[in-house]
């Protein structure tokens, strides 16, 4: 990985660390409780907005646009580019942010499924997402401002957004903890306050950021800007849909249906930060440099090198989750209002949800070779296309597969989705690289194919003792399983040919071998 890639990927996955610790807290606090559920429910229509004006793809749209003043060495239309858009757009979320806040609770009556949801969680549920939503504002301002650092390639400052973010989400929990989860509901705008907007202010004006209000909506960037959103806003993005299936369809299974599937797809989730969009992320700017210098076969190569190492690694690390899913979700979770009964009910959910991680962390990749290349239209009729006819299988086999069928479902959909953008990236721009890299990525399939029988015999031979045994003992446990499993899954890989895994595994070797050296001169 480089430097770039390392930054984002420590920072994703500090991110993840405080926000498994907010889920941490909210079960000790909550556990699945009709309260749990409400907390759940009321970020969906911020989500929505969000998505609407596609806050989470802001940077995929801006960059390039910003990108071709920046090769015209037009410094001053850079600068007037940047804050037409954010003014222009802006205006129109500020637009849409009002009257959700007032109908807030037809809005999400309106997008759940579940027709008998108590009046209580409802109630609740508008209650903090009204709390909830102004928050998205500084989000929004926030991500432009995050982008205009990425041109720069100035990720350290953009990459503390979630860190500042989750540590305001607890801090609100910890001293609202006599008003039950308001507090982290407030923790939300007060963190995209200071973690998305202040500092992010701090970082822009040293990339040497030049605002002004200027309005003008009309400019034919404005316009191209518009047309390059419109596909994103109005698709469905894999992220943006497992979390919009668990909020609308997980209330048919039950009072504490949305809050179990949200505590394994929190899990879950800290694979594709860690692994898939840190990767995305950092190599998003130099592909969209690659493909205005009109360098398609050194951009095809970097995307599949990139996704060749990044499956190697990924590979082990479900494994070695899957392995320790009980194990993970008891240290994690079962406290306070997280009882046994909850604890074996996630972890089986976590189960069907690894799979998709595999897809979701391509997918973060590959979705982003085609806004480089301002082709937002295909990824986003491919995502939304497959969604769209998932939809129905939801429905079918919920009577057969229980709540198990939203990951089972989910996780299809998602490999589905890659195998097809796959497909077409090769049609339409070549298969420099791809052929090494997917044998290397098939190598690394064949060792999770062998590995997984391995992690299942773990998980029947160590089944009472982790339920037995002590925290300490759990960790201590976890640990050794980990080191177990993780490096022995690179091994395996390496033995049957994969050139990335024998890459990785020397890199780790001279990194253990320089520090071992260091000690002992220091001894």
């Amino acid at each position: 990985m480089n430097k770039a890639t390392l930054i984002i990927a420590a920072s994703m996955l500090a991110s993840r660390v405080l926000g498994i610790l907010r889920e941490m807290l909210l079960a000790r606090a909550a556990g699945v409780t009709a309260e749990k559920n409400a907390l759940d429910l009321a970020f969906l229509i911020p989500d929505i907005l969000n998505h609407v004006v596609s806050t989470g793809f802001l940077s995929i749209v801006f960059i390039p646009i910003f990108f071709g003043y920046k090769t015209k060495d037009d410094e001053e239309g850079a600068w007037k580019f940047f804050s037409n858009v954010l003014n222009t757009i802006g205006i129109l979320f500020l637009a849409l942010i009002i009257p959700s806040f007032i109908w807030m609770k037809e809005l999400i009556s309106l997008f759940t499924s579940a027709a008998d949801l108590p009046e209580e969680i409802l109630d609740c549920a508008t209650y903090f997402g009204r709390i909830i939503l102004p928050g998205q504002l500084f989000i929004f301002a926030g991500s432009f401002l995050v982008a205009v650092q990425h041109t720069r390639k100035q990720f350290t400052i953009p990459s503390l957004t979630g860190v500042i973010y989750n540590l305001a989400v607890i801090g609100g929990g910890i001293i609202g903890s006599d008003h039950g989860l308001e507090g982290f509901a407030w923790g939300v705008p007060i963190g995209a306050f200071i973690g998305f907007f202040v500092l992010q202010i701090f970082g822009a004006y040293r990339s040497g950021i030049h605002y002004r209000f200027y309005l003008n909506p009309k400019h034919p960037d404005i316009i191209r800007y518009v047309k390059m959103m419109f596909p994103m806003s109005f698709g469905v993005g894999s992220m943006f849909a497992f979390e919009f299936i668990i909020r609308s369809f997980g209330g048919i299974f039950g009072s504490s249906g949305i809050s179990s599937l949200n505590y394994a797809y929190r899990v879950m989730y800290t694979l594709v930060a860690v692994f898939g969009f840190s990767v995305g992320v950092s190599g998003y700017p130099d592909m969209a440099r690659l493909v205005k210098e009109n360098k398609f076969s050194e951009l095809n190569n970097k995307i599949w090198s990139s996704l060749s190492r990044m499956f190697c690694i990924l590979v082990p690390a479900v494994i070695t989750i899957w392995a320790l899913s009980f194990p993970a979700v008891r240290i994690l979770f079962e406290r306070g209002a997280f009882l046994r009964d909850t604890t074996e009910y996630v972890a089986k959910l976590l189960h069907w949800y690894l799979p998709a991680s595999l897809g979701l962390c391509l997918q973060a990749v590959l979705v982003r070779s085609f806004y480089a290349k301002e082709k937002m239209w295909t990824p986003t009729l491919i995502n939304t296309g497959i969604f769209l006819l998932t939809i129905p299988a939801y429905l079918f086999f919920a009577e057969d597969f229980g709540i198990y069928v939203v990951p089972i479902i989910g996780a299809s959909g998602a490999i589905l989705q890659v195998a097809t953008m796959v497909f077409l990236w090769a049609r339409q721009t070549g298969t420099e690289g791809m052929e090494h890299a997917l044998w290397n990525m098939g190598r690394a399939l064949a060792s999770f194919a062998a590995m997984i029988v391995i992690a299942i015999a773990i998980e029947n031979i160590s089944y009472d003792f982790v339920r037995s045994c002590s925290l300490f003992a759990l960790i201590v446990y976890s640990g050794f399983i980990g080191i177990l499993l993780f490096p022995t899954c690179l091994g395996l890989q390496k033995a049957i040919g994969s050139d990335d895994a024998g890459d990785i595994l020397n890199e780790l070797l001279g990194k253990i071998l320089r520090k071992s050296r260091i000690t002992k001169k220091n001894l």
